[in-house]
């Protein structure tokens, strides 16, 4: 199972107060050394000390993630000199060169794409001893809100995308505040994340009425959001991206 521990504590500011800090994770699984949004810090030796106490240094970290675009959670991506890249768009190597989406990062961290606070948010699914840990960014800010989030770029992708989060995760880490527990009394696993994501309904074609189809093969984002309809060469909206044929 992967392991997973909040490293830096984030916190948001009050209205006479602009500073903010991003709630910094380590999720280890294998090989793997993530650091997730290593963003605003009053100085960098924090995260330097948090990852020692874990037993790593900067060097050792091979994966850094960002939830999302915002310079708040991305501005200290360039603490880690072995660090590959994990958001949006990919997994980025060093020279700039990126790979292919991967839905399953490995085999306990899923990343699903969860728009509306920006259409670059990713949340990672995480499965622990302690059932799934969504480390999500700002899907959700904190654990008592707000409901409401004047940042949005798209509201009804948000509330969904916070549905997704809540349903498929024991523990949430959100974007500027420590983990907490969600409302789930069973251990999530992650062949329940896989299977509900699989079950997501699609619409069906406007013009032949016939129901959209997997489209694999066709775009750049995830594989189970791209739909394509065959008879009238139409892709629905489901996913939100400019399909690539």
């Amino acid at each position: 199972m992967a392991k997973v521990k909040v490293l830096v504590e984030g916190y948001l500011s009050d209205d006479n107060d602009k500073k903010t800090c991003s709630t910094v994770s380590l999720v280890l699984d294998k090989d793997i050394v993530m650091v997730v949004d290593p963003g605003y810090l009053e100085n960098q030796k924090i995260l330097v000390d948090a990852l020692k106490k874990e037993g790593f240094d900067i060097n050792d970290v091979n994966i850094v993630c960002i939830t999302h675009s915002h310079i708040d959670h991305y501005r200290n991506i360039g603490m880690f000199p072995n660090a590959k890249t994990l958001e949006y768009f990919g997994l980025w190597d060093k020279e700039g060169r990126v790979a292919d989406w991967q839905e399953h990062f490995s085999s306990d961290i899923q990343v699903l794409k969860t728009p509306g606070h920006d259409y670059t948010c990713i949340t990672l699914f995480v499965q622990t001893d302690d059932g799934v840990v969504a480390i999500c960014g700002d899907v959700f800010w904190k654990e008592d809100g707000p409901d409401f989030d004047i940042y949005a770029s798209d509201i009804k992708k948000l509330e969904n995308s916070r549905k997704l989060v809540l349903k498929l995760s024991n523990w949430i880490i959100p974007g500027h505040a420590g983990i907490y527990k969600t409302k789930n009394t069973k251990l999530i696993t992650k062949e329940k994340v896989k299977s509900e994501v699989k079950l997501e309904v699609v619409e069906r074609c406007k013009k032949c009425r016939k129901p959209f189809t997997k489209s694999a093969d066709r775009c750049f984002c995830q594989r189970w959001l791209c739909y394509h309809c065959c008879e009238c060469e139409l892709d629905c909206n489901a996913c939100n991206c400019k399909h690539k044929r």
